[in-house]
């Protein structure tokens, strides 16, 4: 029995061999077919490389940190470290947190809207970049038979048509060309990222829109502790008025009774009225400094750090293979593909 299994598996290893020989001779008497069918299929691959127009890649990188949230944190994981409980998930769920808020903005339908409207200048010409968008998406023809014209979208005048086609774009913008993520779940480094064909439109509405985002999400951050401070700053000012009124006026009462009869009590009684209100006013007025400064302090430490790390910088990185690569790639899949079509051709016949 294990003789026959023996021979079997001889007869087997055998007929392998003799295959894979039969194969190779058959391949080196189409060394000839082979040969011309790379180099087809090489110069096919070169063209392609070089004739299209390739996609750009712009891409930028920045770290997001809140100093007053991450200060609220530690105080938090300071007091949890004390009861045995692990303090960094605290500040993982913080990080997470914001970061998952300005990921979210970034695909927001707004805010792709508000950079599709805005303006940049390339060469000293000023564009809008919904203009150049539907320029290289080819949408013209399409535009103007719906009667919609570019200036038409800088106006206030609400239209179904225009909603509609904004609509559409964000769309494409979300699905063909936006990129946003986190490289590292460790860090609180984003990427966003916007690809096109038009390399002025891959760079600018790359910047436009974190320029956009993050002063917007900034602001957000900041909306109460700014409008706080607004208001005890106006409080100040009404403070500082009043002030200033009542100490013109206890002069004026001092200036009017230059020799008073000590005796006469009742000639002192503006006079003291007068101190009395201007002594209240400086307390009030230095009690409001005080929550002015530390509105100050608070506004500061609430404002988020957005540092940005990397930016897109012309020539930008695109999907055009270097030459050499080009070479190499069109070379191996050529040889392949002659190769696979020989192979496939023999089987046919045989069978």
């Amino acid at each position: 029995m294990t003789s026959s299994n023996t021979d079997s598996e001889k007869i087997s290893l055998s007929f392998l061999i003799e295959a894979v020989k039969s194969w190779i001779l058959f391949l080196s008497s189409r060394i000839q077919f082979i040969m011309i069918g790379t180099v087809a299929i090489l110069y096919l691959t070169i063209s392609f490389n070089y004739l299209i127009n390739p996609i750009y890649y712009a891409r930028t990188t920045f770290v997001l940190d809140n100093e007053n949230s991450n200060g609220s944190i530690a105080e938090l994981s300071s007091i949890a470290s004390l009861a045995g409980i692990n303090p960094s998930s605290f500040l993982d769920a913080s990080s997470l947190f914001q970061i998952d808020n300005i990921q979210e903005l970034y695909k927001s339908n707004s805010m792709i809207k508000k950079t599709l409207l805005s303006s940049s200048s390339f060469e000293g010409k000023d564009f809008l970049i919904l203009d150049r968008f539907v320029k290289s998406e080819k949408l013209e023809k399409k535009w103007n038979k719906l009667g919609v014209q570019i200036n038409d979208f800088l106006s206030n005048k609400k239209s179904r048509v225009k909603d509609s086609l904004l609509k559409d774009l964000v769309k494409v913008i979300k699905d063909d060309h936006l990129i946003v993520n986190k490289p590292s779940r460790k860090t609180t480094i984003i990427e966003v990222g916007f690809d096109h064909k038009d390399e002025v439109l891959a760079k600018t509405f790359n910047e436009n829109l974190v320029s956009i985002v993050n002063k917007f999400y900034q602001e957000t951050k900041t909306y109460k502790t700014g409008a706080n401070l607004k208001t005890l700053q106006r409080q100040v000012d009404s403070v500082k008025t009043e002030l200033d009124a009542s100490i013109m006026i206890l002069a004026t009462i001092d200036q009017n009774i230059p020799n008073p009869n000590p005796l006469s009590k009742t000639n002192l009684v503006p006079y003291q009225k007068a101190l009395i209100n201007t002594e209240a006013n400086g307390a009030i007025y230095k009690e409001i400094l005080k929550q002015v400064e530390l509105a100050k302090i608070s506004h500061r430490n609430n404002m988020p750090l957005i540092q940005i790390i990397d930016k897109p910088e012309y020539p930008l990185v695109n999907s055009k293979w270097e030459f050499i690569k080009t070479l190499i790639n069109g070379f191996v899949f050529g040889f392949m593909l002659s190769v696979i079509f020989l192979s496939l051709k023999r089987i046919s016949i045989t069978s």
